[in-house]
């Protein structure tokens, strides 16, 4: 009785229509995926969460107007701001799931534009996607079957919803440009542009970016490791990223040069707020000596000077390391024997000569996050 009771309670829940399942729904059978989302930084998207986005929020001259044209990257899991409603709220939606698990699991495919691309959700009742390489090209349809006149039932798949294995976006990454690949501003000026070559590398933003790590994918299918949804720039995705960022030191008659060989899809840290760093230093007899300290950058603005994202229609300077390139930066420094060379690579969120002018006192996101960091003993 109490198997049909919770069978019975399942199908309910699976009558639910795309603007009602929530992420507590997905909690029943996804626990493990469901805890890391809580640190994700699709959890905190909107202005409530986000003190990045909520800082420029309140500097756009948008906002006067009160019109809110974020809402289909930030927050499209609140459907009363995607239906036209442009009004922001701070209700549950926006504070703890704005990019919802179902959001991103209903991109059918992607349109391309030129000023942002547009994610197209498949509108077929409680259909998802999701990549699995030994299920590709599969869908799992809930199904019951009965045998012996009724008295043994097997199910298959879930109620909640039947998954699609076919779409190849999901498998190469392309599901996520809707949203991750460039924007342009009012004026029709690019403020952002990942540059991604999805079909240079084997690697792509799933393979990167949704790693497979230890626990099971969920209660009702056992596994080993799963897709990892804590994608968070403030805590766990330094460490997961850093194997893609290679460091060299090569000595050399005038001194000595670091490589920095950068194996991800897309460009480092293109977003007009981020700074990109190289920090090297020699450790020398008890002494350390630091040395310059190299930054990299896409610096945009408006007559010659940086401003602003909404302001700017102009690249005043670009040493953003690109896709796949390897950069090169020289030092005139004579490094001895028995020298330690220490080198850090890494990033702020926000730069913090913007963190002031946008008045971002967030220590997190105003601190040096070490994406990768190595000794080199001479």
């Amino acid at each position: 009785m109490k198997n049909w009771m919770t069978l019975l309670l399942l199908l309910a829940a699976s009558t639910q229509t795309h603007a009602t399942l929530e992420n507590t729904t997905c909690k029943s059978c996804h626990p493990v995926i469901y805890a890391e989302y809580q640190n994700s930084i699709h959890s905190k998207s909107s202005i409530y969460k986000d003190v990045v986005h909520k800082a420029v929020w309140d500097k756009h001259p948008a906002k006067a107007k009160g019109n809110y044209k974020c809402a289909k990257c930030h927050t499209p899991s609140d459907h009363d701001v995607m239906n036209g409603k442009s009004k922001l709220e701070d209700n549950d939606i926006q504070r703890t799931e704005p990019i919802s698990c179902q959001q991103c699991h209903k991109i059918q495919s992607v349109e391309k534009h030129t000023k942002a691309n547009k994610n197209i959700l498949i509108t077929k009742p409680k259909t998802f996607f999701s990549a699995d390489k030994v299920l590709k090209g599969t869908k799992v349809i809930f199904k019951e079957e009965s045998s012996f006149f009724g008295m043994f039932k097997k199910t298959t798949g879930s109620p909640y919803h039947d998954i699609d294995y076919s779409n190849e976006s999901y498998y190469n990454g392309d599901s996520c440009m809707g949203c991750h690949s460039h924007k342009q501003n009012g004026k029709g000026f690019v403020v952002c542009d990942l540059e991604v070559k999805q079909g240079d590398s084997k690697e792509s933003c799933v393979s990167c970016h949704l790693p497979q790590v230890q626990g099971s994918l969920a209660n009702q299918k056992e596994s080993s490791t799963h897709a990892f949804h804590g994608q968070s720039i403030h805590d766990s995705t330094p460490k997961l990223l850093s194997k893609y960022i290679k460091l060299s030191l090569k000595k050399n008659s005038n001194g000595f040069e670091v490589n920095i060989k950068n194996e991800a899809t897309h460009t480092l840290f293109p977003q007009p707020l981020r700074l990109n760093q190289l920090r090297v230093s020699i450790e020398r007899e008890g002494k350390v000596i630091d040395l310059k300290v190299e930054n990299f950058a896409r610096v945009i603005g408006t007559e010659g000077k940086a401003s602003m994202p909404w302001l700017a229609d102009a690249i005043i300077s670009d040493t953003s390391i690109k896709a796949l390139e390897t950069r090169t930066v020289n030092y005139n420094d004579v490094i001895k024997e028995g020298d330690i060379v220490v080198v850090q690579f890494g990033y702020y969120i926000v730069n913090p000569k913007s963190a002031k002018k946008l008045e971002i006192t967030d220590k997190k996101v105003t601190e040096f996050i070490i994406l990768t960091r190595k000794r080199f003993i001479i």
